[in-house]
């Protein structure tokens, strides 16, 4: 496994298969509960991404002839990613070479340059299946000219890096503050905004650690037509936040966390409670004037 740093997460985020969490006023049905089964919520999927290209005019797919499962137009709309595989293989197996046959202006053969994903805001590639705790996605890199190498390449410290959507946590014991990616998934909820995707989603982030008093701000990019992230909620009328509760009440954000809009819009972690690991999901409404919260705790 190799790493190269990345220099613009822009436009990279994954769009991921999390679990559809419902609120107070969103009651999870039997229909629900089987589609988000279906497609993956609660399990770690492992998808293989072989990519696309144009040839006059027409979409060609790369393909991927063993250890993988190429998901349906229907599964890979659910996961909003085309050409779409689903790896069958275990961890430490090695990861298949798709096929591509792609060549560039002056007939030169594409060649595999080894599986991708974007991991702690580096680029990382894998050769082996990964040890993975959460829906992976791995995409596959072609290139004409392999004169380029994996390994790690120090960037200019004046780039600023910067994610589509990431809240940031300031640790009430040091001051200190912690960007954490959040990534995109579909939801069931039809008046959600839709980031400038073609359907309604929500944020999501794998686990992450909190500490009595620590806060959190949220920054997402398409609230509004934006194309740079901002702060959320927006400063619109109707401006609020909403902590949500499980479908069956047995899970009470409110109960880990406070809102507050008094200087921004600021989540924090319970001062009587202790350390522990979250989920967090968070969906937009009204224009991004609405934002609202699920936690979900590791036990």
């Amino acid at each position: 496994m190799k790493k190269i740093v990345a220099l613009a997460l822009t436009g990279l985020l994954v769009l991921s298969g999390a679990a559809v969490t419902a609120g107070t006023s969103e009651t999870v049905t039997a229909e629900t509960a089987a589609l988000q089964a279906k497609d993956g919520a609660g399990t770690q999927n492992l998808y293989l991404i072989p990519g696309t290209y144009d040839l006059d005019g027409e979409k060609v797919e790369n393909t991927i002839s063993s250890g993988a499962t190429k998901l349906d137009e229907e599964e890979s709309g659910k996961i909003f990613t085309e050409n779409a595989y689903l790896c069958t293989l275990s961890k430490g197996d090695t990861l298949p070479v798709p096929a591509s046959e792609r060549v560039d202006k002056d007939g030169n053969a594409y060649k595999f340059n080894g599986w991708w994903s974007i991991v702690d805001a580096t680029v990382t590639y894998f050769d082996k299946v990964p040890d993975i705790s959460e829906t992976t996605y791995l995409y596959a890199d072609w290139r004409a000219d392999l004169s380029q190498r994996k390994d790690p390449v120090t960037p200019d410290q004046s780039t600023a890096v910067q994610t589509q959507h990431y809240m940031i946590i300031k640790r009430a014991k040091t001051g200190e503050e912690e960007t954490v990616v959040l990534r995109v998934s579909g939801t069931d909820v039809t008046q959600a905004e839709t980031l400038g995707y073609d359907r309604p989603v929500q944020l999501y982030n794998g686990w992450f650690e909190l500490n009595p008093g620590d806060e959190i701000t949220v920054y997402a990019t398409g609230l509004g037509g934006s194309d740079e992230a901002q702060l959320a909620p927006l400063d619109l009328p109707g401006r609020g936040i909403t902590l949500e509760n499980s479908g069956d009440g047995s899970n009470v954000t409110g109960s880990y966390l406070t809102s507050s809009m008094a200087e921004k819009p600021v989540l924090t972690y319970r001062k009587s409670l202790s350390r522990r690991h979250f989920r967090i999901y968070i969906k937009f409404q009204s224009g991004g004037a609405k934002m609202f919260v699920y936690m979900e705790p590791m036990d």
